[in-house]
């Protein structure tokens, strides 16, 4: 990905009864047409990234199968695109009909998030195959201060230590900027982005397989031991265009 402050997430899931065929005429129409549209026809959409989903949340299905992230240049770029969202049909792109499987997809997400940090340097520049996600609220009633503490501790000391402890290539932190479509009760306020490759998925099946012999998180202020982690969820890399 590029170094683009904003990026918009379309998941999506296929019907279960498709067939291998479908699938790939699927897939074929999504990186090969639908990605492109979407990119050429949205003024500051510099490049989309598609993943598929490799491991589930543990607690339930909260993540897609297919996940397209779309990066914006700026946040006049999100802006146009929400305006062109909410206002009559005639003002939005139209993109080409897809295959039968492609007419029969389920939107899941549709999200527009806000990069705070690192405020510079790509975000997986080097085609990192695999990204882990984190999505996570802080306790209802959070005042600012609490909230600066979170973000202090989140940004400072908790990345960091994922990172190193899990061998991932780096990590960032998003804040939501717009909730298009989640299911209810929508979308978490914070997302943590770990990209990693073949090392950060041996790292991670080793540690599960010996909980006991992985070194502890730090503990953190207030905020950050009462926030909820509303899904945990690993994503393989598909394609990306323009490719990386």
């Amino acid at each position: 990905m590029t170094n683009a402050p904003f990026m918009y997430w379309v998941g999506m899931n296929t019907p279960a009864d498709g067939s291998n065929v479908e699938l790939t005429e699927f897939n074929d129409f999504y990186s090969n047409v639908h990605v492109h549209e979407v990119v050429s026809g949205n003024p500051g959409f510099i490049r989309a990234t598609r993943y598929e989903l490799l491991e589930q949340d543990a607690r339930g299905d909260f993540g897609t199968r297919w996940l397209a992230v779309y990066e914006m240049d700026s946040e006049d770029a999100a802006s146009t695109y929400l305006a062109r969202n909410d206002g009559p049909p005639e003002g939005r792109p139209t993109y080409t009909p897809g295959p039968p499987l492609w007419q029969r997809y389920e939107g899941w997400w549709r999200l527009i998030w806000r990069r705070l940090v690192p405020s510079e340097g790509d975000l997986g520049s080097a085609g990192a195959p695999y990204l882990f996600l984190v999505g996570m609220d802080v306790p209802a009633g959070t005042s600012s201060q609490d909230l600066k503490d979170f973000s202090e501790f989140y940004t400072n000391t908790h990345v960091p230590e994922v990172v190193a402890l899990g061998d991932f290539l780096r990590g960032s932190r998003f804040e939501l900027r717009s909730d298009l479509k989640h299911p209810a009760p929508g979308s978490p306020q914070f997302l943590a982005v770990y990209e990693g490759e073949e090392k950060a998925l041996a790292t991670r099946a080793r540690r599960a397989a010996n909980p006991s012999a992985v070194s502890p998180l730090s503990s953190g202020p207030p905020a950050w031991e009462a926030h909820v982690t509303a899904w945990r969820l690993l994503y393989r890399r598909i394609d990306s265009w323009p490719p990386v």
